[in-house]
């Protein structure tokens, strides 16, 4: 999964990247490759990968896997390269081991979105993944678990999503702590519970919850995501917005007001089972 979504974000942030240069806006350039290098690559492909990569029993995944790490990377290289020359030339030449395919990355195919297979749905699929990792440690550090304790956790998802708690339990157990999952087939609630529009997470730990700033933290979402809701209803029941609105924002508008109404909906019920604990 992380490879076919890394090889599609490299398509993206190549289109936006050639698109700011052509634009001469190279601070939205530069921004973009920061962006991907930092907050894709490294914290979060890097990560992934080292749980493919077996050195002291290599297979013919580890291979596969290790390849494909340094293509994407020595591309990220290229396409870094005109806004730090002197640290890629240096680490490019290190990557070929002194013994690179043209004298200078300088000299190098400057990457295009072409030379990467596109596939949207691998990046969907891997954005479902990190926010469920992000929703669990956010989850842990409220819930007060000690950092290096791997707790259980109970997962609620849509059926055709639920094939990622097993073939990535590996990427959620090591990037979230978590020691085993359970595929819940009810949709969950309670104050060991964090909710998207994607799916509920409850992590199990004997600490309880602070019950006032959980009821804090539940109230002022529940305020944001009520001015969300009214905001979406103004533009919708506008009927002048509506006739000159394109399609696809329409569309986008109902699918985000949707959204904000199952979360809204899924706070609503956390704060009334906390209120009923007392």
């Amino acid at each position: 999964l992380e490879t076919r979504w890394i090889a599609d974000r490299l398509a993206a942030v190549s289109t936006e990247v050639d698109r700011a240069l052509a634009a001469y806006r190279f601070d939205e350039a530069a921004n973009a490759i920061y962006q991907f290098f930092w907050g894709e690559l490294c914290d979060w492909y890097l990560e992934l990968t080292k749980l493919r990569l077996i050195f002291d029993a290599p297979t013919d995944a580890t291979a596969l896997t290790l390849n494909a790490l340094v293509s994407v990377f020595e591309a990220a290289l290229r396409l870094l390269s005109p806004f730090m020359p002197f640290l890629t030339e240096e680490i490019w030449h290190a990557l070929y081991n002194q013994q690179p395919p043209a004298k200078s990355i300088a000299l190098t195919r400057y990457p295009q979105p072409a030379d990467f297979p596109q596939n949207p749905e691998a990046t969907a699929y891997m954005a479902l993944l990190q926010e469920l990792i992000v929703a669990t440690r956010s989850l842990r550090k409220d819930l007060g678990v000690p950092e290096k304790e791997p707790v259980p956790i109970q997962v609620h998802l849509a059926p055709q999503y639920r094939w990622m708690l097993e073939t990535e339990f590996d990427a959620i157990q090591k990037l979230a702590r978590v020691d085993s999952i359970e595929a819940a087939e009810q949709p969950l609630t309670g104050s060991n519970v964090r909710a998207t529009a994607s799916f509920e997470v409850a992590v199990t730990y004997q600490r309880q919850i602070d019950a006032p700033a959980e009821r804090e933290r539940l109230t002022k979402e529940l305020a944001k995501l009520e001015k969300g809701l009214a905001a979406a209803e103004r533009q919708l029941g506008n009927d002048s917005f509506m006739a000159k609105a394109p399609a696809h924002i329409v569309e986008g508008l109902r699918k985000q007001s949707a959204e904000t109404r199952t979360l809204y909906d899924k706070a609503k019920a956390d704060l009334e089972a906390l209120d009923n604990l007392g």
